[in-house]
């Protein structure tokens, strides 16, 4: 079995340093000097701040789906390759990363996902961008891996079939 020699390492990565990005930045006083890239905010929702206005549902939401993703990997993709265990492995460790975050929002440590890392672009539709996290950059490196690789499996082979023989 090779799948934890990728899921186990990705997932693992993922976590630890999303977590470790956030608590390191978001310990340090509110004037410290931070690159411009850097911006602490607090999402109570997911991403564009939908359900900030329902943080218990997408709490739930998330308590259902970190599971379901689990069963998932490992009942279709835990064996499929390298690069599917790899990918599942930085979805589902970033979702446990923003899992923690929701858990600590739920408890009133915190008010909701820790997002830090800002990207502006400055061109429509992509401005402006949410500000977003190490788990989130691995749940859409993971869906962007699983995403070529499904076009790159199921690309039908050239055919021959109703072309007209020279013979």
């Amino acid at each position: 079995m090779a799948w934890p020699l990728w899921f186990l390492p990705a997932a693992l990565a993922t976590l630890v340093l999303d977590q470790a990005t956030k608590w390191w930045l978001f310990a340090l006083p509110a004037d410290a000097p931070l690159p411009g890239w850097i911006e602490r905010a607090v999402n109570p929702g997911v991403a564009w701040s939908i359900g900030r206005d329902a943080p218990a549902m997408v709490a739930l939401i998330t308590v259902v789906l970190i599971p379901v993703l689990c069963w998932v990997w490992w009942r279709y993709f835990r064996t499929a390759g390298a690069w599917e265990n790899l990918a599942f492995g930085a979805i589902l460790g970033g979702a446990f990363g923003n899992g923690i975050d929701r858990a600590l929002a739920r408890f009133g440590t915190i008010g909701g996902v820790r997002d830090f890392i800002h990207v502006d672009l400055g061109v429509a539709p992509f401005h402006p961008w949410p500000t977003f996290n190490i788990a989130d950059a691995g749940i859409t490196c993971g869906f962007v891996i699983l995403v070529i690789l499904n076009f790159r499996k199921h690309q039908p082979a050239p055919t021959t079939a109703g072309l007209v023989s020279d013979r």
